[in-house]
C-alpha cells in the first residue's frame, strides 16, 4: 500500500477530520457510480455515500490490509447499499414484467452518444427487487445462492427476478428503438449490442 494512503487510514482511525476529508475527496467519485446503480436518483445516491463513508469511517479497524483497500471501499459501500433496500424490502416490491407502468419513459441520445449513462437510467428505472438482484449478479458478479443469502429469499426467487430484470432492460431498448433485429434478420441492432457490451452480460430474450 501506498505510504501516505497508510499514513491517511492510521489518520483516520484516529479520528482526524483532516484525513477523513481527505479520504473522502479521493474515494467518492469512485464511490458514487456503486450508489447510482442502486438508487433510483442522484439524491437518493448521495444519501447512499454518506452512509457508506459514515460505515467506512466506523469500520477502518476491520481492514488489515489484505487486498485491495479500494476492494474493500467498495464492498463496503455495496452492504451499505443493501441495507438501505432491506429497509424498503426491495424483493417485495419486485413487480411481476407486466406490471412495470407501459408509459415509463427513459429519454435517450442519438445512436452516437450511446453510452453507460443510458443504461444506467435505465437500470434506475427498474423497481427496486429487479435492480438490486441485477447490480448483484451482473456487476458485483455474486453467485445465485450469495444473492439469496444475502437477500434472505430463495435461489429461484433470485434467478427469476434476474431474468425478468434483464428481458425488461431488452423490452426497454427494442421498444425505444424500434424493433430487435437488423434489417437482415438475424443479427441483434448495434445498439442492443452496445449496450450488452457496457452491461458486461447478455440480456436475455
Amino acid at each position: 500500500m501506498d505510504k501516505i494512503l497508510e499514513k491517511i487510514i492510521l489518520n483516520c482511525r484516529a479520528g482526524d477530520l483532516q484525513a477523513q476529508q481527505f479520504l473522502y475527496e479521493k474515494y467518492k467519485n469512485m464511490l458514487f457510480p456503486v450508489c447510482l446503480r442502486y438508487a433510483r436518483d442522484r439524491s437518493e445516491a448521495q444519501d447512499l455515500l454518506q452512509d457508506a463513508f459514515l460505515k467506512i469511517f466506523r469500520d477502518l479497524d476491520q481492514y488489515r490490509g489484505e487486498g485491495a483497500f479500494e476492494g474493500w471501499l467498495r464492498k463496503v459501500t455495496v452492504r451499505t447499499a443493501l441495507m438501505a433496500l432491506r429497509k424498503k424490502h426491495p424483493t417485495r416490491n419486485a413487480l411481476a414484467l407486466e406490471d412495470i407502468p407501459q408509459n415509463t419513459q427513459i429519454t435517450l441520445p442519438d445512436e452516437g452518444d450511446f453510452d453507460a449513462k443510458i443504461i444506467l437510467k435505465m437500470v434506475q428505472n427498474l423497481p427496486d427487487g429487479y435492480r438490486t438482484v441485477f447490480n448483484l449478479r451482473c456487476v458485483e458478479e455474486y453467485s445465485y445462492e450469495e444473492i439469496a443469502a444475502e437477500l434472505g429469499i430463495a435461489e429461484s426467487s433470485v434467478r427469476s427476478q434476474y431474468t425478468r430484470a434483464c428481458r425488461q432492460l431488452r423490452e426497454w431498448m427494442n421498444r425505444i428503438y424500434g424493433g430487435r433485429w437488423t434489417a437482415d434478420g438475424g443479427r441483434p441492432s448495434s445498439k442492443i449490442m452496445a449496450a450488452e457490451s457496457i452491461l458486461e452480460v447478455e440480456i436475455l430474450v
